[in-house]
């Protein structure tokens, strides 16, 4: 099969800090504590559903977590418990931003162009800079060297992350849609974005710029008659569409989308128009806001889920179990069943993920390879049973219960999340890839 997902490992400091504006549940669920262990064992068994379906599954590390390079920058010195201690006293919010573990979002990691898309028939990769956002900034430079490491031979071609303008920035996948006859044939590239890096319209947080878009279309050498730029819907980001993936999605022949995911209906008829005359199985379909309305779609995060072609040849979609406590979505689902390709529905418990903002299709990141690219891919990041057994003795093991805001400062959480890395490069095989196993 040529759909390969990378998940983001969930990271043993995972916490609710609030740090993401735009994001309802992130604000909402500011300052709650939170259950790393469960969170990482959810995200592995959201994993799992793929693997069983016949999928190829990988699986980004976590970083570094508290950054104390990052802290030891701004001029905190001392002990490692000196600086986590008097990083606190200044400044909660800081040490919070050091703490993240939103690498977790594997959507966010990068834009990726299949080569059947490429003009140089390469695999392009572009880690996301994520500039919006102080806390997922710092994830760049880690996320470039994975990339790296994961596509390493020369059928891929990692670039450096994209320049940001004025603070708007590049969110990777979760802003990027990809459509197809079928995965191995030549698609249509869509590249979402929030406005001009260089508008002043501040009413909300427009993460992604346009140039920015351009410039890594430009980067991937796609054809420019494949390639497409949407704008958000002003009135979806204030309500809570951060990313465009919590209103759109896309597999193969299949389009979603919410009839308020887009700001200017010209350009989508426009899209539309083309990709009904290229692509003979095309099924655009979109949800009325008197079907669904577009407060329920955010709340309910019901195109914020999976959707992929099984080692069947099946379209499934997994969902978060949310979803089923809302009655119009539920009955949405009845009818795609009806009208589209997409017969197979899971839902899943990914609570923890959720209540910081992030459903199933935000912890993965699709790769599209054809079986060659699969074979040279860094097999160490693919999970087999044997792998996924150890991660999941290791978060038994290592991972606490319970986290509570005020336990960031503890060193002992520095020494509990430095062990479970260190392990983790050992399960991954690896060698010493994090700043502390240098030291």
């Amino acid at each position: 099969m040529p759909e390969v997902n990378f998940d983001g490992l969930i990271g043993p400091t995972h916490n609710y800090s609030g740090l993401s504006d735009g994001n309802i549940a992130s604000k909402k669920n500011f300052s709650s504590p939170s259950y790393p262990k469960k969170a990482a064992l959810q995200g592995i068994k959201k994993a799992e559903i793929l693997i069983n379906s016949g999928l190829q599954q990988g699986f980004f590390l976590p970083h570094e977590r508290p950054f104390l390079p990052g802290l030891k920058q701004l001029g905190f010195i001392g002990s490692n418990e000196e600086i986590l201690k008097s990083a606190y006293k200044f400044s909660k919010v800081l040490l919070s931003n050091f703490t993240s573990a939103s690498s977790m979002w594997a959507a966010n990691a990068a834009t990726i162009s299949p080569s059947f898309d490429t003009k140089d028939k390469k695999v392009h990769i572009t880690p996301a800079n994520l500039k919006s956002m102080f806390h997922r900034s710092i994830e760049t430079e880690f996320t470039h060297k994975q990339c790296k490491l994961i596509f390493e031979e020369n059928c891929f071609k990692v670039h450096e992350p994209a320049l940001s303008i004025s603070g708007k920035g590049d969110e990777g996948a979760a802003n990027h849609l990809r459509i197809s006859r079928s995965h191995n044939e030549k698609g249509f590239e869509i590249f979402v974005y929030g406005d001009s890096g260089f508008s002043r319209n501040n009413t909300s947080i427009k993460r992604q710029a346009l140039e920015v878009s351009k410039s890594i279309a430009n980067n991937h050498n796609l054809d420019v008659e494949n390639t497409f730029f949407l704008q958000q819907n002003s009135e979806a980001i204030e309500k809570g569409s951060f990313h465009n993936d919590i209103v759109s999605l896309s597999n193969e022949n299949i389009f979603i989308a919410h009839e308020k995911a887009f700001q200017n209906k010209d350009e989508l008829a426009k899209l539309l128009k083309t990709l009904e005359s290229k692509i003979d199985n095309f099924q655009y379909i979109e949800i009325s806001d008197s079907e669904v309305p577009l407060n329920c779609i955010i709340d309910s995060y019901l195109l914020n889920s999976q959707l992929s072609t099984n080692g069947q040849n099946e379209m499934m979609l997994v969902l978060p179990e949310e979803v089923q406590s809302y009655k119009n979505c539920m009955a949405w689902l009845d009818k795609l069943k009806q009208i589209s390709d997409v017969k197979l529905f899971d839902f899943v418990n990914i609570k923890q993920s959720m209540m910081n903002g992030g459903g199933p299709a935000c912890l993965r990141l699709k790769v599209i390879l054809d079986n060659d690219e699969i074979k040279k891919l860094n097999q160490k990041f693919l999970m087999n049973s044997e792998k996924l057994d150890s991660i999941k003795s290791l978060i038994e093991r290592e991972y606490r219960d319970i986290l509570h805001p005020d336990d960031l400062p503890d060193p002992n959480l520095l020494d509990e999340s430095r062990r479970v890395l260190d392990e983790l490069t050992q399960i991954f095989d690896v060698g010493s890839i994090y700043e502390f196993q240098k030291l």
